[in-house]
């Protein structure tokens, strides 16, 4: 089956072990076991198959929930939808809780798991899901849609939004190839997760 594997600390060089460290004993290690970690969830673990991409991609997804131009729902917003749109479901269902969190509404989630185009009530979430959809169809936008999104949230909130669909497009890849799962031996508080993904440090 070519299935990725599982590595251990006894197996990492220097440049994997950093991503491990940074993995288990930096703000992450709370689910992700810690100093007396075994082994890192899946899309970790093909991570470290490349270590110093996996510390960018880290780097990344810290910035990313450190602004404010694209606030949380509107993030989340794009992990279900990018996740969705590229078969990812593991991230989607793994996301769905934070998207709540967020206040997005249930029946847009829904609809985005279905793969049908929400009915949206709120339209700066029309606008993000538009050009969500656009650019993984197209790798632009409109000229309706480009000028909806600066108008929403800037040139910044532009920028944040392509860093964010690019971050969860690459999430998606590794998911979807390296056959990741939600493993059982991994638990963390649903309440520290939510807090995590939605910017705000957890202790």
């Amino acid at each position: 089956m070519n299935e990725f594997p599982i590595l251990t600390k006894s197996d990492l060089d220097p440049k994997q072990m950093a991503l491990w460290d940074e993995l288990t004993l930096g703000p992450r290690g709370f689910y992700t076991g810690g100093p007396e970690a075994k082994r890192v969830p899946d899309l970790y673990n093909a991570w470290l198959q490349f270590p110093e991409f996996g510390q960018l991609l880290l780097r990344l997804g810290d910035e990313i929930r450190a602004r404010t131009e694209l606030i949380g729902k509107y993030r989340e917003l794009v992990v279900l939808t990018t996740s969705a749109m590229l078969g990812a479901r593991v991230e989607y269902e793994f996301h769905v809780p934070f998207a709540h969190n967020e206040g997005l509404p249930e029946g847009v989630i829904t609809a985005i798991g279905e793969g049908t185009a929400p009915a949206f009530l709120d339209q700066g979430e029309r606008i993000i899901y538009e050009a969500n959809v656009q650019f993984l169809k197209t790798a632009t936008l409109t000229e309706r849609t480009r000028e909806e999104v600066i108008n929403l949230i800037g040139f910044n909130g532009m920028m944040q939004l392509i860093a964010v669909i690019s971050l969860y497009v690459i999430t998606a890849y590794a998911t979807n190839v390296a056959r990741v799962k939600l493993a059982k031996d991994f638990s963390a508080d649903p309440e520290d997760l939510k807090a995590f993904f939605a910017g705000k440090r957890v202790d």
